[in-house]
């Protein structure tokens, strides 16, 4: 299977539309350790979920922080998802 950033996208809406009622509910899910942040290994939870290859979930990951993280602090607020979900295409 040939993983395309569409069909990540995909794969991520999906999820977020089967377990979660909102955007926000999705980030405090993810958000581990509840400190108001998403982290490199906490997208990595969201794309098991989502069922990304465990092959590229690393490179993944990694992107959506250099996508997100929009202050370059290796932490994504809830800011910077909002304003990534916006520019995603993801509907809401």
């Amino acid at each position: 299977m040939t993983w395309t950033k569409e069909k990540i996208l995909v794969n991520i809406e999906r999820l977020m539309r089967s377990k979660f009622t909102n955007p926000k509910e999705a980030f405090n899910h993810y958000d581990v350790d509840k400190d108001g942040f998403l982290t490199k290994a906490d997208f990595k939870i969201l794309l098991k979920e989502a069922k990304v290859s465990a092959l590229i979930r690393g490179l993944v990951a990694e992107f959506m922080m250099q996508s997100f993280d929009a202050n370059n602090d290796n932490l994504v607020s809830w800011n910077e998802f909002q304003e990534a979900i916006k520019e995603s295409g993801i509907k809401r």
